[in-house]
């Protein structure tokens, strides 16, 4: 069942899906449709998009979720590199039965010549990462499928569940959702995008089972006061690190916290812990999922880049001529993230190596100082920055949401950071800059910095 919640609220069932995908199949095949084709489709409204998912692979096409705006330079940026060869446009209230399929490229459909596939092409999905230009991930049917397997394993997806949706369908985050529900018979409450009361409000009176949030998501939920209803069994909670104040908090008020650590490029989860007891030290995840081979060191040996290789890698990054393979080596993925391996096995994430400050000659993790930030008084949310400095190379500068003065603030870290981890400069500010995401936005965060420091 797809519960659509808002001033359009509907509800469908699987079979009513079944049978309105069945159609739309029959009309994308006559207006063009091949095996292989890659369809760019607008993230909202989002029962369009949950539609064209399901009838694209009735067709053995691929979906692109792309951004509802009409003008978005960025958007054709996206389909120039993906090779898309069409672009849905809905018609009125109606869009699926009145929309069309506009061609963008003429191509050969299955992609390059030559290329090997072990799977259909399902999803071309662009990153959502904290910094950098942003890419797309190709992930085949296959892909998706041992995702979404692993993870209801591991959380206990069951027919008769239900999990609320509020991350943007045009990220993994999101669609994984909709794969792990479909796979496993489970309801989706679909919300379009994140109101507090109106999440609060629908885990309780629609009995919902799961939960996904970014820690930010969560701070907000727990800013209410409400407890969690006792239908709810899990809240994800991922996209970046959680604070281990905020993880107390929700874990003393009874919220069934899984940390978690995935990707674009993975299909969503790696590594997901059990129900929380306690609140982890800072970037500590769990076991990765079966299945899922990790490369990175022991955390007694330091760290090193993370590598992940196994059935959820993708097939590569999107390139118009869809060749495979892009961006791995041996089927190994080198990640962004410093990462090591606990004695126990479990996953811990350091930060991101192009996120290492260097001041002094000194290297800084940014999600070390960040989560010592998080345990200071006064401070709700906190995230530390580089900016250049003729002298040191680079100064720290923390921007923070919270009662704390910046000189109480610069007294704390005095006494707790040394010299090269303690912030220059504390900005505070009445909410941190996010992404669709929900993700923190790196490099909104380091303009407001450099506007600070002059």
């Amino acid at each position: 069942m797809i519960t659509v919640s808002g001033a359009g609220q509907s509800v469908w069932s699987y079979a009513q899906l079944a049978e309105q995908s069945a159609a739309l199949a029959v009309k994308l095949r006559a207006q063009g449709l091949q095996p292989g084709h890659l369809v760019a489709v607008p993230e909202r409204p989002g029962t369009h998009l949950i539609s064209m998912l399901h009838a694209l692979v009735q067709c053995d096409g691929a979906l692109l979720p792309i951004r509802a705006a009409a003008d978005d330079p960025a958007g054709d940026a996206l389909l120039a590199a993906t090779g898309a060869e069409w672009i849905w446009r809905a018609a009125g209230t109606d869009g699926l039965s009145g929309g069309w399929l506009v061609r963008l490229a003429l191509r050969s459909a299955g992609g390059a010549p030559g290329a090997t596939w072990s799977s259909p092409l399902a999803l071309v999905v662009e990153t959502s990462g904290s910094s950098g230009a942003p890419r797309a991930a190709m992930l085949t049917q296959g892909n998706v499928l041992a995702a979404a397997a692993l993870s209801n394993r591991h959380l206990d997806l069951h027919g008769g569940d239900s999990w609320l949706c509020c991350l943007p369908l045009r990220h993994i985050g999101g669609l994984s959702i909709l794969y792990r529900c479909a796979l496993a018979g489970a309801a989706v409450v679909l919300h379009d995008g994140f109101d507090a009361g109106a999440v609060a409000a629908a885990i309780a009176s629609r009995a919902v089972t799961h939960l996904s949030l970014v820690p930010p998501m969560l701070a907000r939920l727990l800013a209410l006061g409400h407890p969690p209803p006792v239908t709810l069994r899990v809240v994800l909670v991922g996209g970046q690190s959680l604070s281990p104040p905020l993880a107390r908090q929700a874990i003393a008020a009874g919220w069934p916290l899984h940390v978690t650590y995935g990707m674009t490029e993975t299909a969503a989860q790696i590594a997901t812990s059990q129900r929380l007891l306690q609140a982890p030290i800072a970037g500590v995840i769990g076991q990765p999922l079966a299945g899922v081979e990790l490369d990175c060191p022991a955390c007694a040996d330091g760290s090193g880049r993370l590598r992940v290789r196994g059935p959820v890698v993708m097939a590569g990054y999107a390139n118009p001529q869809r060749m495979p393979g892009v961006g791995l080596a041996d089927g190994w993925f080198t990640t962004s993230d410093l990462a090591c391996r606990g004695p126990d096995g479990a996953l811990q994430i350091l930060g991101r190596a192009d996120e290492v400050l260097v001041t002094g000659g000194v290297n800084v993790h940014p999600g070390r100082v960040e989560s010592m930030l998080a345990e200071a008084p006064g401070v709700s949310e906190a995230a530390v920055v580089g900016v250049a400095d003729p002298v040191w190379g680079q100064r720290l500068v923390a921007l923070y949401r919270g009662e704390a003065t910046p000189a109480a603030l610069d007294a704390w870290c005095r006494v707790r950071l040394p010299g090269a981890e303690r912030p220059r400069l504390f900005l505070p500010l009445p909410e941190l800059p996010v992404l669709a995401s929900g993700k923190l936005d790196r490099c909104g965060l380091r303009t407001l910095a450099q506007a600070a420091v002059g």
